[in-house]
């Protein structure tokens, strides 16, 4: 527990000055009412006893000093306090979505978005609930508490000692239940990730869900999760209730304990009737400190919780400014210098000993257009990724310009790049605003020319709003050959020297493939280009048709060249020649 708190500490950087002295003051000033309360009662019935009437009247008129100067400056430390929580909160919000922009693309696909959601959301707010709630609940225990005891012990420390012995057997009972508390705690903000995780996949799916008959299935696993979920809720509420019950009962032991020690001295003459009341009424704090503090450890243990994930999720490693070299040459070769890219021996494992891409060369020309074809899961959009830099390739190397890969950083090598996939991603906002997402500092007149060049102009100024037309949720609102145009339109706006196609028609109807085809041939005019093609027709003027089988390239070439061979890439044809034939003479 002490590292996750000096964890909470050093995550405050640079407001830790600003916050603790927050903290500190306001937990001060907040609990200082109580004790003032007991010195002015002990105080005055003393003077009362004494028959002295002027000290009553001094006496009086200092309690109003300080009552006035407490009401006066208590809410500018709580402002201060609070305002120093809000903004130690922002940063930490910010810096874990930075660092979640930063993670590898493979943190993603082994992790569900439902959880990196939880843990921005549910477990930061937890982790506030340590800074504010808890933090001040700590210290103005510990302030109000030594302070009390403190007088207590200038009052009349024989009284003082023997109420603080009774006081430890409540922190005793406390800390014993701190540990299976944790526990529940951490159970419970897991149990809540995979609740938001069955969430996300109703919201997501939920075309899917209906369309195949799974709304029983899907909320039987959601219900089984809220179900766990309640029941470490009742099991954290009934350890909750044993805790609270048992310190009732030594608060009335303690309380009772007071009044009979203090009757005996007092019959004894040993304390007079001010500063019995007082050490009375200041006991309430120190009974406080032992009884809220072990239930403080308590209820920290889900902040703690919470705060554990999310300094988990910081714990991952970014992805790197740059790949390191696998190897090094002194100059380029002559081939390298007139192209564009080039693989070299490049080998690279999703799953260790089990390569994906076994040792393949490539040489892509400037200007060219290279496809790629061959089975599914063959290596395709592999080597797609690896030219993205979403992956470190395991041997070999990738060269583009001549330069090797560890020559750039993956800023550099991505601005070079622009890629249109099958399924276009469109993010919630207007259609102009994700145009622009290719160029931000474009003008509205670079806007447009890109949507006229993509063939989506015409489309866009028939919506409602025109380019400021909301499109929804990952483009929910515009058709497939909507949503591809808007995309050939950013790249095109990007102007990247590179273009990466992922058979972006394959899934379009007829109209619509023919006007995002028109927007693609727009886009790779003057671009070195690879697409990856399930459409064996829609590449048979490629300069050069690359097949990639079981990770190697087994044959590359022409159309007609490749044809020819009567190999793979024939097989593949003559496969989807047939199935196309079969189909027009099924609809005649």
């Amino acid at each position: 527990m002490i590292q996750q708190i000096v964890k909470l500490a050093r995550a405050l950087d640079r407001h830790k000055t600003s916050y603790f002295l927050g903290l500190v003051t306001y937990s001060i000033l907040s609990s200082s009412v109580s004790i003032i309360t007991a010195l002015m009662i002990s105080t005055i019935l003393n003077a009362l006893d004494g028959k002295d009437m002027n000290t009553v009247i001094l006496l009086c008129l200092q309690f109003m000093l300080i009552i006035i100067a407490l009401c006066t400056i208590t809410p500018i430390t709580q402002y201060w306090y609070g305002k120093s929580v809000k903004t130690v909160m922002n940063s930490i919000r910010l810096r874990v979505f930075r660092h979640m922009e930063k993670l590898p693309v493979t943190y993603y696909e082994n992790n569900h978005s439902g959880d990196s959601l939880s843990r921005i959301t549910n477990d930061l707010q937890t982790m506030e609930n340590a800074y504010a709630g808890e933090a001040q609940t700590l210290v103005s225990l510990l302030a109000n508490g030594t302070i009390s005891a403190i007088i207590m012990f200038y009052l009349d420390w024989r009284f003082a000692i023997a109420m603080i012995a009774l006081g430890f057997a409540s922190t005793y009972v406390n800390t014993r239940y701190a540990k299976p508390m944790r526990k529940i705690s951490a159970e419970i903000q897991e149990k809540s990730s995979v609740q938001l995780e069955r969430l996300s996949n109703l919201v997501a799916g939920t075309q899917v869900s209906r369309t195949f008959q799974m709304v029983d299935g899907m909320n039987g696993k959601y219900q089984e999760t809220t179900g766990m979920l309640a029941q470490l809720s009742m099991l954290r509420a009934k350890k909750n209730a044993y805790l609270t019950g048992t310190n009732y009962l030594l608060l009335w032991i303690n309380n009772g304990g007071a009044f009979i020690i203090g009757a005996f001295m007092m019959f004894n003459g040993q304390i007079s009737i001010g500063s019995l009341l007082g050490v009375i009424l200041l006991l309430e704090n120190v009974t406080n400190l032992f009884r809220n503090l072990g239930m403080f450890w308590s209820n920290v243990q889900t902040a703690l919780a919470g705060a554990d994930r999310v300094f988990e999720l910081l714990a991952h490693d970014p992805e790197s400014d740059r790949y390191p070299a696998n190897v090094r040459e002194e100059a380029a070769s002559s081939a390298t210098k007139d192209s564009m890219i080039e693989l070299r021996d490049v080998s690279f494992a999703y799953q260790q000993g089990k390569n994906t891409l076994d040792r393949v060369n490539l040489l892509v020309g400037r200007g060219q257009v290279v496809a790629l074809v061959g089975p599914s899961g063959g290596g395709k959009s592999t080597i797609m990724k690896l030219l993205l830099g979403f992956y470190p390739f395991a041997a070999g190397d990738i060269r583009v310009e001549g330069r090797s890969f560890a020559d750039y950083t993956l800023e550099e090598l991505r601005e070079k790049m622009a890629y249109v996939s099958q399924e276009p991603y469109l993010f919630d906002g207007t259609i102009e605003s994700n145009i622009r997402y290719g160029k931000m500092d474009a003008t509205d007149e670079e806007v447009m020319e890109a949507a006229r060049a993509a063939y989506a102009h015409d489309f866009i100024m028939e919506q409602p709003e025109g380019y400021e037309t909301l499109v929804g949720e990952r483009g929910v609102r515009l058709s497939g050959g909507q949503k591809q145009r808007i995309a050939i339109a950013r790249a095109i706006l990007k102007n990247a020297p590179i273009l990466l196609l992922d058979e972006a028609t394959s899934a379009l109807d007829t109209d619509s493939e023919i006007a995002v085809q028109r927007g693609i041939e727009r886009l790779m005019e003057g671009k070195t280009t690879i697409a990856i093609a399930h459409r064996l027709s829609t590449i048979e003027k490629a300069d050069l048709i690359v097949v990639i089988d079981r990770g190697t390239i087994v044959e590359q070439g022409k159309h007609e060249e490749l044809l020819a061979a009567g190999k793979v890439y024939s097989g593949l044809h003559q496969i989807q020649k047939q199935a196309l034939d079969e189909l027009i003479q099924g609809t005649a």
